[in-house]
This record gives structure tokens, sequence and C-alpha cells, in this order.
């Protein structure tokens, strides 16, 4: 028994419907209805190869379709989102709009909507669903009608379990030893029924280099709390926890750190030299602990989790205390860390030595550490290389002189050796 994946099967549908249409059910000709193919769920593509099948599918159906056709695409929740599917559901949206096809945006509905329809669907198919958990399941689709619907049919396969609202909206990507303090960052319902909420990495990066704070400190403080000095008090953030952030970003401490590292100059005001100093501090140690979990990173993943979510944590508070004076909002262009054009260089050149060495040996398995090659055997190698290339120039010019003569120059020297011979 053959395979077909849901992609090839969509890629047949679509075929067919270019060529030959829909055909109508009705059986009388006269009073035809008009047809509108609705496509309300796309195969799930699993990698880049298998997105650009897609791609090319619909831009094809766009182009050639004989019937009026609408894509249902959902975008709510996806502009912070960090899943790969969602970046590519909005490339896909630009793709049929360059195309030629038509975007029709819907807002999203209201929480009082989506209860009183979700209430009216559970009197009439006799469901007892209490009014806390239609509440629940309404808030959590995000203003999404049919996945308030879907949630409500799952929950009502399942009607005994039992929606905590205390311990839910956990993030799978944090560490387990975090999931107590990620606990009070709770969006007030379940996961179970919710949307993901997690961020992509440009929108965190955004709100930390930005570095958005209250005008004025409206917490009242305890007397007998802790006072900190005015130089190192900060103002409250606009935004949730860092370290939520983090974990809605999917914890990407290393290019995070990186981009960090690259762009936060721009966010700094120009004669702030005390707060480049103390980002660049900030930065300098989360860049160590990062070293350190690279070295345990084969042989403690629990140690390297820990170092790495310690190392973003340093890193994201250290721009947002050590900015103390940012530059003017404006407009701000992310730059790609030129680190990893620098590592990906490194890398190649590694590479190419231990290939070389590898040709030079014959095929012999017995390498030189690569900071031998790069001292002592790739000099070497240039200063033999320049050698030979000194004698070819040298022999070269040599044989230039001797073409370049005519032929009165070699015999005045040719009789001039006579005469000497002679003489």
């Amino acid at each position: 028994m053959n395979y077909t994946s849901k992609l090839d099967e969509f890629e047949n549908f679509v075929e067919r419907v270019r060529k030959y249409g829909l055909i109508s059910s009705s059986l009388n000709g006269n009073s035809k209805s008009s047809i509108i193919l609705v496509i309300d769920d796309l195969p799930v593509t699993n990698g880049r190869s298998a997105f650009e099948r897609l791609q090319r599918c619909l831009i094809l159906l766009v182009r050639s379709t004989r019937v009026p056709t609408a894509i249902l695409v959902t975008d709510c929740g996806n502009a912070d989102s960090s899943d790969l599917t969602a970046r590519w559901l909005e490339e896909l949206q630009l793709t049929l709009e360059s195309a030629g096809a038509s975007k029709v945006a819907f807002n999203p509905i209201t929480n009082n909507s989506i209860k009183k329809t979700l209430s009216r669907i559970c009197r009439q198919e006799l469901c007892n669903v209490a009014a806390e958990e239609i509440d629940l399941i309404a808030r959590a689709s995000g203003g999404d009608i049919r996945h308030a619907i879907t949630s409500l049919q799952l929950f009502c396969l399942k009607p005994n379990v039992e929606l905590d609202l205390s311990s839910s909206n956990s993030t799978p990507s944090c560490p387990k030893e975090n999931t107590n303090v990620l606990n009070e960052f709770s969006g007030g319902f379940s996961s179970q029924y919710g949307r993901d909420e997690t961020l992509t990495l440009f929108h965190a990066l955004g709100k930390f280099l930005h570095n958005k704070r209250d005008t004025e400190n409206v917490v009242s403080l305890d007397q007998n709390a802790f006072r900190v000095g005015e130089k190192f008090s900060r103002l409250p953030f606009k935004m949730d926890s860092p370290e939520k952030i983090l974990c809605q970003a999917h914890g990407q401490s290393r290019p995070i750190t990186d981009f960090l590292h690259e762009n936060v100059l721009d966010f700094v005001s120009d004669e702030a030299m005390d707060d480049a100093w103390a980002v660049a501090s900030y930065l300098g140690d989360a860049d160590l602990l990062l070293a350190t979990s690279r070295r345990t990173l084969n042989r403690h993943s629990e140690i390297e989790n820990v170092l790495q979510s310690a190392a973003a944590s340093v890193a994201v508070r250290g721009v947002l205390y050590g900015n103390f004076h940012p530059s003017p909002s404006r407009w701000h262009a992310i730059r790609k860390p030129k680190l990893w054009q620098i590592e990906q260089s490194s890398s190649h050149n590694q590479n190419e030595m231990l290939r070389q060495r590898f040709m030079e040996d014959g095929g012999s398995s017995s390498f030189s550490e690569v900071s031998v090659i790069a001292t002592e055997y790739r000099p070497v190698l240039k200063w033999v290389g320049y050698r030979k290339a000194g004698d070819v120039e040298t022999h070269g010019s040599e044989d230039e002189s001797v073409k370049g003569m005519s032929i009165d120059e070699e015999e005045s020297e040719i009789s001039d050796d006579d005469d000497i011979e002679d003489w």
C-alpha cells in the first residue's frame, strides 16, 4: 500500500480544479447557482522544500483557477509567534497577493460574541458546559471563532478534564526549574485551549532594545523594604518580565545575545559612555556563560540549559539596566551579527586547512592540531609558495629579456665576445 501525503493529495486536487473546475450538483440547468471553492485547511508542511511546493501549487491555482476561490488563513497571534509555520504563512499571503489574489481581512470577534455563539451551540447540541469554561475557551481563542468551536468540541469529548488556572500556560521551552517562576506570569487561561503565545526573535529584541518604561514610578514601596540608591534605581518596565519574554521567544540565548551585541549601541545615547561600558560588561558576562555552556554541551545537558538561561537573562537584564540614557526613539534597522560571519569564515578556514593537510598527507588520518597547522604549517607553505613564485618570475623576466633582444644587439654581443676571445 503506497503512502500519499496530504501535500500530494492537495496538489492532485488543485491540478484537477485547475483543469476541469467543479461539477455542479444541480440537475436544473436553468437555475445554476454560483459556486465558490473554499479552502479552509492547508496541508501541514515539514521543511522549507515542502513549503515551497505548497507555495508553487497555490500560485498556479491563483493564476489559472476556473471558479472563484477563497483560501482561509488565520494570522491572529502570528506577529508574536516564533514558530516557522507562522512566518511561512505570512510569506504565503504575500506571495498569493503578488500572484494576483485579493486579501480580505476580518477583525477578531469579541469575546462576548464568541461566548454567545458557544452557548447557543451548547444548547442546540444538548451539551452541559459551565459558563466559566465557556468564558475560558472564548478568551483563549484570540478572536478566532473556528478555534473556539474546535476547542469546545475537544472539551466536550473529555468533559472531566479539570481546568487549573493557577498552573496553566506553562512554557515547555523553558527549563523545568523555572516552571514555578513562570506560573505567576500565566495569562489566566489554560494553554490546553489557548494559542501559542510565543514571540519572534525580532519582536523580543525590539522589546529589549527600545527599553520602554513608565514615566514615573507608580509602585508604592513598603517602609521596611530595601531601598536602592538613586543611581541604581530604574523605572518599571512597560512590558512583561524579561524572563517571560525569553521563554516566549523559545529561550534562544545565543542569537539574542549576539543580536544585542551587534545592535545595542544604536539604542544608547552618544554621550552615555558609562552606559555603554555597563552594557558591554554584562554582555561579556553572558558570553562567558555561553562559552562555558558549549564546553558542557555533550556532558551535562541540564547544566547547559541552566547556563544558557542564565546567560540570556544576564544579557537582557544587563542591556535593560545599563541603558539608563537611551537614544531618542526612532526607527532602527536590526543588523545581523557580524560575529556569525566571522565564525562561519573561521569554520571554513579550519575545514580548508584540514582538507589541505589531508591531501598533503596522502589520505593519512593522523592530523595535526588546527593551531599547529595555522601557526606552523600554513606559514611555511606560504613561504614556499612565495619562493616558487619568485623563481618563476625571475626565469620569466630572463626569458623576456632574451626574447626582446634585437638581431643587431645579438650580433654586437657576439662580435664583442669574439673580439675578446681573439685578443
